[in-house]
């Protein structure tokens, strides 16, 4: 796998993070529901623990340690290092990725603090496809309090882009077809694969709300069988909330 002979002291980075994501430190209060990626040093600096908000970190795998009910490794890019944990039973353990130390690995999950030693509670595990995925991870991070910036200075853009009454949804045949065959590694349900493959369809910067599925799905589903999915997707790390916690896209952006 590329990058698998990157030196140990250097993590594969060649930029040195210095934003601060809302999520950690930078004061501004993270959404519930929440998704951003973030550097390993900005998790070990913060004293803060808020389980309603995941994280994105990409980096090399090292120290994996295999367990009868979890999986314990640790992730480094070149801000730092951090314990990750990753529980299941011996099915679910073998049924997720083989950790590869050395190679890179997205992970996605929620900060814990015990003992005061920061860990990262794991909800997804997988390593990359191209390095495109960490050129994607790196200017996430730099962007994030730009867009952030641009939001609050934008008083009236939530209220444009929440109006949905009157949004053209486009029409994607796919729905059906192929393209969820391929994007079912998440071991989904059919219906819960139809909603994830319309969530990742969309292109709209505010992603969609849980009426606006209901009007794409080809077949009919409750609103409330739509948001019992989501939060399920939620739980996971499979998507996280845009403009305000009724609106979401998926955090899977590589595949």
């Amino acid at each position: 796998m590329w990058g698998a002979d990157t030196n140990d002291d250097g993590g594969g980075f060649n930029i040195t993070m210095t934003q601060q994501s809302p999520a950690t430190g930078s004061g501004m209060e993270p959404k519930q529901n929440t998704v951003m990626s973030v550097a390993i040093s900005e998790l070990l600096q913060s004293n803060e623990e808020n389980k309603n908000t995941h994280v994105i970190v990409v980096g090399i795998i090292k120290q994996v340690e295999a367990q009868s009910l979890k999986n314990m490794f640790t992730i480094e890019d070149n801000t730092g290092r951090l314990v990750c944990i990753q529980w299941g039973d011996e099915n679910e353990l073998s049924r997720y990725p083989k950790l590869i130390e050395n190679a890179y690995f997205k992970v996605v999950g929620s900060k814990r603090i015990q003992n005061e030693k920061v860990t990262l509670l794991c909800h997804s595990v997988r390593p990359l496809d191209s390095i495109n995925e960490l050129t994607h991870h790196l200017l996430s991070i730099i962007a994030l309090p730009y867009q952030m910036e641009e939001v609050n200075m934008t008083s009236n853009a939530k209220l444009s882009i929440t109006m949905t009454n009157h949004k053209e949804f486009p029409v994607n045949n796919d729905i059906g077809g192929g393209y969820m065959d391929s994007t079912n590694s998440l071991s989904l349900n059919p219906k819960q694969l139809k909603v994830y493959t319309v969530i990742k369809q969309c292109q709209d910067e505010a992603g969609y709300s849980a009426s606006d599925i209901q009007k794409i799905l080809p077949e009919k589903m409750s609103t409330t069988e739509i948001e019992k999915i989501l939060s399920f997707f939620i739980e996971e790390g499979h998507i996280f909330s845009t403009i305000d916690e009724n609106h979401y896209k998926v955090t899977d952006f590589g595949s």
